[in-house]
């Protein structure tokens, strides 16, 4: 990443409090291979594995108990806790949480654009994989959605929707990852992503939406 965030300072990263929906209830939900990837990397990455996370997120954490389980890769699992973990981790390594996020997802999509997503974004050019891109992060989170706007040689406009305001970052930060190695794996360079500010996009029960579209492009 440069030093610019390109708009991703615009949107808070904090998981929705208990008080609002049961932990495990949530209605912002994520795909499991969120969870198994994000745990890999602690288990595998993080100095002092998933007791240094545990014992930051402490022994009265809300959410520490929703991470024992065992993750399914095609489940479908609440987002708060996973937010939970991306902003422990962060401060263990000592990182802004949402360049936390967008590298993470960079990996992720490096391998799953050759893995369990090469049939969907199996693409000739990196304007075809712009064109598909919204269905790999439709399969990803719900309800929130991605839409394409346009896509033209070298530029691609899409609108993120239905993100929950205290934690729209999370779906920022990981659409500016998987979108920026995706492209370049589709023979992009230089590609870069500019969010614009968001507007308000509605409610889901006590939490305020939003809606943001985005800007990618890239050279050939």
């Amino acid at each position: 990443m440069t030093a610019s965030t390109h708009g991703a300072e615009l949107f808070r990263i904090e998981p929705l409090p208990p008080s609002l929906f049961p932990i495990g209830d949530g209605p912002f939900r994520v795909r499991g291979l969120a969870y198994t990837t994000a745990l890999e990397y602690v288990d595998t990455r993080l100095p002092g594995g998933r007791p240094a996370l545990l014992a930051e997120l402490g022994h009265d954490d809300p959410w520490a108990a929703y991470l024992q389980q065992i993750f399914v890769v095609a489940g479908d699992y609440d987002a708060s806790p996973l937010v939970r973990v991306f902003c422990a981790v962060a401060k263990l390594k000592n990182r802004p949480v949402a360049e936390f996020i967008e590298r993470r997802s960079r990996a992720s999509a490096k391998a799953d654009v050759h893995g369990m997503w090469k049939p969907l974004l199996k693409t000739s050019s990196p304007e075809a994989m712009a064109e598909r891109l919204h269905i790999a992060f439709n399969r990803y989170f719900r309800p929130c959605e991605a839409q394409n706007l346009s896509v033209t040689p070298g530029r691609f406009e899409a609108e993120l929707t239905k993100m929950p305001e205290p934690m729209a970052g999370l779906y920022v930060s990981s659409t500016r990852g998987f979108v920026s190695a995706a492209l370049s794996a589709a023979g992009a360079r230089d590609a870069d992503i500019v969010m614009a500010p968001p507007g308000p996009d509605g409610r889901e029960g006590p939490v305020p939406l939003l809606r943001a579209r985005f800007v990618a492009t890239w050279t050939r």
